[in-house]
């Protein structure tokens, strides 16, 4: 799995002793032990073989010199070049997809914490807000980037949503001058429009294959398309759009307000039980097609921007539905794999944690890849697509269509994002988003 590289990059943070790799190997391995941490490897009932004493463990976490951000993806390259050797439908699309998700916190001594609000909760806890720059191959979903963010900066009186006194009480590293962690430290108060345009940046100069851009309506603007599109002309973006902007057709202006109140026969996409409106002109000088939708006739206006003007509606809603695959990461990666469940007080310790949880995921979704490969043997390429792994984003659309059906004739103005989400976060009914659906029992997703 290693290339050169990589192992180039781990001699440059140990020089001597156990090797850092090694260190690193039963620290991603410990969730597949049912072990909590490295601590519990230690307290004399577990049976796992360690190389070192558990201060060495530690230390490779602490290590000041470790380009946490350069390992993932160097590991995201070599499992997109693996990847190649699998089969994939030609019409599938490459996708990032870019999230935040509240990670809570017990301690508030721990570096760097703030108080946050949790959309989804509607309720303010202790943390950090995490940017998530996740891949969609096609095939499965893999995260590629993030950072750490804190709220509530600018509050003169209690900065960061905590008192004097609790600042001081949070731990404080000395970090050597030019190395990585000091970066990523300083990302804390950064925007994170800003930084979403960052990972862009670092992803396309990998040259990672990207064709569209999905973002929600908490990221999508205008001003965020143009920084988007200067970095690489060629990607486009699709993403919910909440502002009531001017669009310009044909030389003339319109706010989208007055579009929804048009007069005149809406379209109608049966498979996806809306009837819309489509628009193709200018917002800020930016090119774009704008599509208006709803349920029924009481139902509530969503609008969905694209700066690819030749797609259907049916196909920018099918695009679009992948942006869920990160609410599925999100969900598995903290039920199954600790994303967040990191306690350390020193913030280094947080990005390394948060880092090998990622490789775990990254490393699940290779076996999956490879093994689902095998089952097939190469064979009945098709029924593989398209029967035994039915793709996640199609039964997400699928879900999230017959859900918000309901809901849109119960609840006015509903915000789509925050209802999606909690479902697919918290809701067991829906575990069946993330496996294979039997056939036998999934008529509809069959047809």
């Amino acid at each position: 799995m290693l290339k050169p590289k990589t192992s180039k990059l781990f001699k440059s943070v140990k020089q001597s002793g156990v090797p850092f790799w090694e260190l690193i190997k039963l620290i991603l391995a410990l969730p597949f032990m049912d072990v909590e941490s490295i601590g519990s490897v230690f307290d004399g009932k577990s049976t796992v073989d360690v190389k070192a004493q558990k201060d060495t463990y530690y230390r490779a976490l602490t290590n000041q010199k470790m380009d946490w951000r350069n390992l993932l993806l160097l590991f995201v390259k070599r499992y997109l070049s693996l990847d190649r050797d699998f089969t994939t439908p030609e019409d599938d699309h490459k996708c990032l997809i870019f999230d935040d998700t509240d990670i809570g916190k017990r301690g508030k001594k721990i570096e760097g914490l703030s108080k946050t609000f949790d959309h989804v909760n509607h309720r303010f806890i202790f943390g950090f807000k995490l940017l998530v720059a996740g891949y969609w191959n096609g095939s499965v979903f893999i995260p590629v980037d993030f950072s750490f963010h804190r709220e509530n900066k600018d509050n003169k009186k209690n900065k960061y949503g905590l008192t004097g006194k609790q600042r001081k009480q949070q731990k404080k590293t000395k970090r050597g001058k030019g190395l990585p962690v000091v970066k990523r430290f300083r990302e804390l108060n950064s925007k994170k429009t800003g930084m979403l345009v960052d990972m862009f940046k670092r992803i396309n100069q990998r040259k990672i294959e990207v064709d569209y851009i999905l973002t929600d309506s908490w990221f999508t603007s205008i001003s965020l398309i143009n920084k988007l599109l200067k970095v690489n002309k060629k990607v486009h973006v699709i993403g919910m759009y909440k502002y009531n902007s001017k669009l310009s057709i044909d030389g003339k202006e319109h706010s989208i307000k007055q579009l929804r109140k048009r007069k005149g026969k809406m379209s109608r996409q049966r498979s996806l039980k809306l009837y819309y409106f489509q628009y193709v002109g200018e917002i800020d000088g930016v090119k774009v097609k704008v599509f208006l939708s709803k349920r029924g006739v009481n139902g509530a206006w969503h609008t969905i921007i694209t700066t690819n003007t030749k797609l259907s509606f049916k196909k920018t809603m099918e695009i679009y539905s992948i942006r869920w695959t990160i609410e599925v990461f999100f969900k598995e990666a903290k039920q199954l794999l600790g994303l967040g469940k990191c306690q350390s007080t020193n913030f280094d310790v947080q990005v390394a944690q948060t880092t090998l949880t990622m490789v775990r995921y990254l490393l699940i979704s290779l076996r999956h890849r490879m093994e689902a490969y095998q089952t097939i043997g190469g064979i009945f390429k098709d029924i593989k697509q398209d029967y035994l792994e039915h793709k996640l984003n199609e039964r997400l659309l699928l879900a999230i269509v017959d859900i918000l059906e309901v809901l849109d004739l119960l609840v006015k103005d509903i915000d789509i994002n925050s209802i999606a989400r909690r479902l697919v976060l918290y809701n067991e009914s829906l575990s069946f988003l993330t496996y294979p659906p039997d056939p036998a029992n999934n008529s509809k997703l069959a047809a």
